[in-house]
């Protein structure tokens, strides 16, 4: 189903925490915007982007977790699930992909069988920021990549082909190696829609950094 976009107004943004623990923080209210939830097979996109901060309270942070509330145009309450902060300017974006079907959180690559020449390049991407979720029960992310470039990938062979995304520049802040999982990428296709999509794993941390989203075993 494609994305169904429904105007929003008075929206209020809040951090995300651990549900069991009383913890509330506002980021912004009195937003406005569009959001959005569509479906692809078994997967769940929901979408927010606010064409209207509103009155920031306290600043957002790229891939921290974040949901929001506020009504639609016929006065309808809603509340969004968590999701990651895409754009952090003063036109918020904020998206997340729930896949229904697990992946596996235990296969390993070895990193001396990467090759460039293994992968097929599908499209570009720009400002690519890369992180790694913290395990859970633990909430949040360390940084790995900011203002990247690179592109999509597909694998050559396999029935069907592994997605991925291939690193070729940006700012490293965090050492990346073979096997890492739990990886969240974000960045911009040419066309200059947001690509959000969590669950990658690294197969090579080196130049290109790699990250392929693995089917369980």
């Amino acid at each position: 189903m494609q994305p169904l976009p429904v105007k929003v107004k008075n929206v209020s943004v809040f951090a995300y925490f651990n549900p069991n623990e009383p913890l509330s923080e506002v980021i912004l209210t009195g937003a406005s915007g569009v959001y959005s939830v569509g479906t692809l097979m078994t997967s769940i996109f929901y979408n927010l982007d606010l064409t209207d901060e509103g009155r920031k309270e306290n600043p957002l942070n790229v891939h921290s977790q974040y949901y929001a509330t506020g009504e639609t145009e016929s006065g309808d309450k809603f509340t969004t699930p968590w999701m990651y902060c895409l754009d952090n300017s003063n036109q918020p974006k904020f998206g997340r992909t729930k896949t229904l079907v697990a992946s596996s959180a235990d296969s390993h690559v070895d990193e001396a069988t990467v090759n460039e020449s293994d992968y097929i390049k599908l499209g570009a991407l720009t400002d690519i920021t890369v992180s790694q979720l913290f395990p859970p029960p633990a909430i949040g992310q360390r940084l790995l990549i900011e203002n990247g470039s690179g592109n999509i990938i597909a694998t050559r062979v396999g029935t069907p082909h592994e997605m991925g995304v291939q690193v070729d520049s940006g700012r490293r802040i965090g050492e990346i190696s073979s096997g890492m999982k739990r990886i969240i990428i974000s960045g911009k296709t040419k066309d200059g829609d947001r690509f959000s999509q969590t669950g990658y794993t690294a197969v090579s941390g080196g130049d290109p950094a790699i990250f392929i989203k693995q089917f369980p075993n």
